[in-house]
C-alpha cells in the first residue's frame, strides 16, 4: 500500500509585495467592493497558487479542472485495505447491535452475572416463589448493583470505545467503489488483484463524493481517540482485528497529512469556484450507558408490571368464582370493555374499570339488594339497638343503592342515544382530521373514568363499614347476654335461615367482595 505519512513539506515564505500609492489601494478596494466577481476571481487564483504549492498537488490539475488518476490510487490502497471490515458492516448494519456488543463487552464480571436476574423467564420463575413486593425490591438492588459497576473510569472507556467503533465503521464504509469506479468505468467490485487503470475526470464528477469523504475522513483524525482499544475489542469479539491496527494507524497518519496540507479543501474550493467552501465536520454519539441502564428499569419494571396483572387477573379470577359462582356478570351495557375496541383504533383514551364497576352492580344486584337488604330490614330496622351503632350501617346501606341508580344513568348516559354516548358517536368519525373531537372524546372518557371511580371507591368504603359492624353483631348475637341489640331471639322470627350463619356468610361475601375490588383500588 502506497500511503506516505511523511510530514508535509513547509510552504515558502511568501515574497515581499510592492508598495502601491494611497490613490492607487483606494481605487482598487473600490473597484473591488463593487466588483465582487473580480475578488472571487482574485481569491480562485490565489487557491490555486496555494494548491500548487501543497505536497499533494498532483491529484489535480488546477489549469483544467481535472482529478488525476494519483487520488485515485490513493482511494483504491485504501479502499483495498478496509474492503474486509466494509463487508461485514454492510453485512450486519444494525447500530443497535453493534452497541449491545460494545456494552457486553464493558461489563464486569458481577455485572455478567447481574444481567441473567433481568431475564424475564428468571424473574417469572422467583415470582413463584417469593411475595412480589419482595421481588420488586430485589430486583431494585440488583439493579442498583450492577448500575454501581459502572464508575467513572469504565464509563468513559465505554462511550470513547463507541465513539471509535462508529467513527471506524463510517470510515470504512463509505462507497470507495463507486468513487473509483468514475475513474475506472470497468472496475470491479471488491477485485484487487490488480490494480485498474486509472483516468484522469472533470473535478464536477466527484466533488460531491469528495465532501462526503471528508465529513468522515477529518473525524478520524481526533487524537483523544484511542485506536488500540477499538483493535482489541475487535479481536476479542470478532476474532481479528478487520483492519491490521498497525496500517490503520498508517491511515490515519495519511488523512492527518491531507487535512493540515487543505489539499481537499483547496480542491473543492477550486473546482465548485466557491472560495469560502469549509468542509463539514462534527461527529455526535449519543450517550450509552445512562440509556442502557433506563432501559433495564424499564424493562424489568414492565415484566413486573406484568406479573403483578396476571397475579391480580387470577386473584380476581378467583374471587369472582367464589363471589358470583355461575351468576351473570353482564349488568353494565356501555362502560364496557368492548368499547375500548373503537376507542383504540383511534389511539383514544379507554374505560378503565369496566370490569370493576361491572361487578360492583352485579353485587348490589345479587347481594346488597337480596341477603343483605333482607338482613338490613330484620336487624336494623327491627332490631332493638343503640341508633348511633346502627346508623353508620344504615348510612352504607342506603348510600350503596343510591349509588347502584347512580350506575344505571352513568351506564345509559354513555348510551348511543345517551347523552355523553351521543357526543362519542357523533365525535369518533371526526377524529382524524379534528383535533378537537380526540381531545372532547378523550375528556369524556377521563371524566367517566372518574366517576367510575368514585362510585368504587365510595362503594367499597360503604361495605367496609358494613362488614365492621357486621362482625360485631354476630359477636354479640353469641354471647349469652347480648349488649348491642336486646331482641335477638325475636328477630330469628323474621329470617328463614339460622341467625348466626345467615350473618356469617353475609360478612364472608362482603370480606371477599372488598379483597377483588382492592385487585382494581390498588394500582
Amino acid at each position: 500500500m502506497d500511503i506516505d505519512t511523511k510530514e508535509p513539506v513547509r510552504k515558502p515564505a511568501p515574497a515581499p509585495q510592492k508598495k502601491t500609492g494611497f490613490f492607487q489601494s483606494l481605487m482598487e478596494s473600490i473597484f473591488k467592493a463593487s466588483n465582487p466577481e473580480v475578488e472571487k476571481k482574485r481569491r480562485l487564483k490565489i487557491i490555486a497558487k496555494n494548491y500548487q504549492k501543497c505536497r499533494y498537488h498532483n491529484f489535480y490539475k488546477t489549469s483544467s479542472l481535472e482529478v488525476m488518476p494519483p487520488l485515485a490510487k490513493l482511494f483504491f490502497d485504501i479502499y483495498k485495505i478496509i474492503s474486509p471490515a466494509q463487508t461485514i458492516f454492510r453485512t450486519n448494519d444494525n447500530p443497535a447491535l453493534f452497541k449491545r456488543q460494545i456494552l457486553n463487552y464493558s461489563l464486569s464480571e458481577k455485572q455478567t452475572a447481574l444481567l441473567e436476574h433481568f431475564d424475564e423467564a428468571y424473574i417469572k420463575s422467583l415470582a413463584n416463589q417469593m411475595p412480589l413486593e419482595q421481588l420488586k425490591d430485589k430486583i431494585s438492588q440488583e439493579i442498583l448493583d450492577f448500575s454501581n459497576e459502572f464508575n467513572g473510569e469504565r464509563i468513559v472507556k465505554t462511550e470513547n470505545l463507541l465513539k471509535a467503533f462508529m467513527l471506524f465503521k463510517d470510515f470504512c464504509c463509505f462507497d470507495y467503489y463507486l468513487f473509483l469506479k468514475k475513474f475506472s468505468p470497468h472496475m470491479v467490485e471488491n477485485n484487487f488483484s490488480m490494480t485498474p487503470a486509472f483516468s484522469k475526470i472533470n473535478g464536477e464528477y466527484v466533488v460531491d463524493d469528495l465532501k462526503d469523504f471528508l465529513a468522515v475522513a477529518y473525524n478520524i483524525t481526533d487524537e483523544k481517540i484511542l485506536w488500540d482499544d477499538l483493535f482489541e475489542y475487535l479481536k476479542s469479539t470478532r476474532g481479528s482485528e478487520l483492519v491490521p491496527s498497525g496500517t490503520w494507524k498508517k491511515i490515519v497518519a495519511k488523512i492527518r497529512s491531507i487535512q493540515a496540507s487543505e489539499a481537499f479543501e483547496l480542491m473543492i474550493q477550486h473546482i465548485t469556484q466557491n472560495p469560502v467552501y469549509a468542509p463539514h465536520v462534527s461527529f455526535d454519539v449519543e450517550p450509552l450507558i445512562e440509556p442502557y441502564l433506563d432501559r433495564i428499569t424499564d424493562e424489568t419494571n414492565a415484566i413486573l408490571s406484568k406479573i403483578n396483572t396476571a397475579q391480580k387477573d387470577a386473584k380476581a379470577s378467583d374471587l369472582c368464582g367464589q363471589i358470583f359462582g355461575n351468576a351473570d356478570l353482564n349488568s353494565l351495557k356501555n362502560y364496557v370493555s368492548s368499547t375500548n375496541d373503537l376507542l383504540g383504533k383511534k389511539n383514544l383514551k379507554s374505560f378503565q374499570y369496566c370490569e370493576p364497576l361491572n361487578y360492583l352492580k352485579t353485587f348490589i344486584l345479587e347481594y346488597v339488594k337480596k341477603d343483605i337488604r333482607e338482613f338490613y330490614e330484620v336487624v336494623v330496622i327491627r332490631g332493638q339497638w343503640d341508633p348511633s351503632l346502627s346508623g353508620p350501617m344504615s348510612n352504607a346501606y342506603q348510600d350503596l343503592l343510591k349509588t347502584s341508580d347512580q350506575i344505571t344513568n352513568f351506564d345509559n348516559d354513555l348510551a348511543e342515544d345517551g347523552t355523553l354516548g351521543t357526543k362519542i358517536k357523533t365525535l369518533l368519525p371526526k377524529t382524524q382530521h379534528d383535533p378537537g373531537a380526540e381531545n372532547i372524546i378523550n375528556r369524556v372518557v377521563e371524566d367517566s373514568n372518574k366517576l367510575a371511580h368514585s362510585y368504587l371507591l365510595q362503594s367499597t368504603q360503604g361495605l367496609v363499614t358494613i362488614a365492621k359492624t357486621l362482625k360485631l353483631l354476630i359477636e354479640d348475637y353469641v354471647k349469652p347476654k347480648p349488649v348491642m341489640v336486646q331482641n335477638w331471639r325475636e328477630l330469628e322470627r323474621y329470617i328463614e335461615h339460622p341467625m348466626k350463619e345467615f350473618s356469617v356468610n353475609i360478612y364472608k361475601k362482603i370480606y371477599l367482595f372488598v379483597q377483588l375490588m382492592q385487585q382494581y383500588l390498588s394500582n
